[in-house]
């Protein structure tokens, strides 16, 4: 998958610009502050549908503005015509997507059209932050992999909103309410789990890989998927996991509300999961060095990305905001070199990291390209 171009106006400081990509290593590079992390915002705006900053939609538009205008044109590999997508961002009302000139019924229609990793300084707290960084990690890749899990995840959400308030008004005698809630949850949040489950056993598999490559061999990881809905021992039937999972969670569930009440939440669930991690068989968020966490962090990002292109039959596009100059030098060459047969799009404020590299420099200055150079 190849982003060709995107188009901006009067999106955050960008009043109107159009950048254009080549398929290989492309740095937008320049001071801080000049709209580098904002193109690629724009950019991952049409992979998740939302800024991956946590700024609301009106916050994107330029001040004094009444609306903001996105335009994104891709190439899925060995397709003949180029995909574009467009996304309007108005100040009132709700936001139009398009694909192809139609309009489409919301973000769950756009997401998965257009794939793209990112991985921003926030990344780095990966093995180190806490579970929600995580969940968080997990649930992003699979929302673009597999359109039906973002439909199970967000019912899931809707419906563990509707019980904690519950909850938080005094509950209900009746416990006929009781066991919908746990039904609903149990059956959405197994699920999510054996989705979550499958996904980290073929991610453990890269993870590995590409740590062990990047260490030459010194080091050996291990992740695991913590859930209360996933049985120990043989996981490999699916349909006996997710069985099993929904009758865990509905136990707990059912049998947990007095101590919910004392706590004012639902304390079981797939919103409680984990992924574990270990180095060297010892628990990585506590006895791996900070060198070590940011090596399994990138080690997880670039497995995402193998990953996408194992299930969807492609590589996504990578976004790299401001994360080379977090890494030593040696971690920074080995994600160029890892990462030299697909296209990348990276910003930074130093442009002599890729003095030798076969890249397209483009300086990004108040909003606008001024200068742009090819290393060919």
């Amino acid at each position: 998958m190849i982003c060709s171009s995107i188009s901006f106006c009067n999106y955050r400081n960008i009043s109107l610009e159009t950048v254009s990509f080549f398929p290989g290593v492309n740095v937008l590079w320049g001071d801080n502050a000049q709209g580098k992390s904002n193109i690629l915002e724009g950019i991952y705006f049409f992979a998740r549908g939302r800024s991956f900053r946590g700024a609301r939609e009106r916050e994107l538009i330029r001040f004094g503005e009444k609306q903001a205008q996105l335009s994104l044109t891709f190439q899925k590999e060995g397709a003949q015509y180029p995909v574009t997508l467009e996304a309007e961002l108005p100040q009132t009302g709700k936001k139009v997507l398009r694909r192809g000139g139609a309009r489409l019924s919301g973000v769950r229609e756009l997401i998965g059209t257009f794939r793209a990793v990112l991985f921003c300084p926030l990344h780095l707290s990966l093995v180190g932050g806490g579970p929600a960084l995580r969940r968080n990690f997990l649930d992003i890749a699979l929302s673009q992999l597999y359109p039906g899990y973002l439909d199970s995840l967000s019912r899931y959400n809707r419906i563990l909103i509707q019980r904690n308030a519950l909850i938080k008004s005094g509950g209900s005698t009746d416990t006929a309410v009781w066991e919908v809630y746990a039904q609903q949850l149990s059956r959405l949040g197994a699920d999510i789990a054996v989705r979550r489950h499958t996904y980290m056993q073929a991610l453990e598999t890269h993870v590995r890989e590409i740590f062990e490559g990047m260490t030459k061999g010194r080091e050996t990881p291990r992740l695991t998927y913590q859930s209360g809905a996933i049985p120990e021992g043989d996981t490999s039937d699916q349909e006996q996991i997710r069985k099993e999972g929904e009758a865990r969670l509905f136990s707990s569930l059912t049998n947990s509300i007095e101590r919910e009440m004392r706590y004012g939440a639902t304390l079981y669930g797939t919103h409680k999961d984990d992924i574990g991690i270990r180095l060297n068989e010892k628990e990585a968020r506590t006895y791996a060095s900070q060198g070590q966490q940011r090596s399994l962090a990138l080690a997880m990002k670039l497995a995402e990305g193998e990953l996408a292109r194992d299930i969807g039959g492609e590589y996504p596009v990578f976004l790299l905001d401001d994360v080379l100059s977090e890494l030593d030098g040696q971690r920074r060459s080995f994600i160029l070199q890892a990462l030299t047969d697909r296209q990348i799009i990276v910003t930074s404020c130093e442009s002599a990291h890729f003095g030798t590299d076969t890249v397209q420099m483009l300086q990004v200055r108040e909003g606008k390209i001024v200068g742009q150079k090819k290393n060919l």
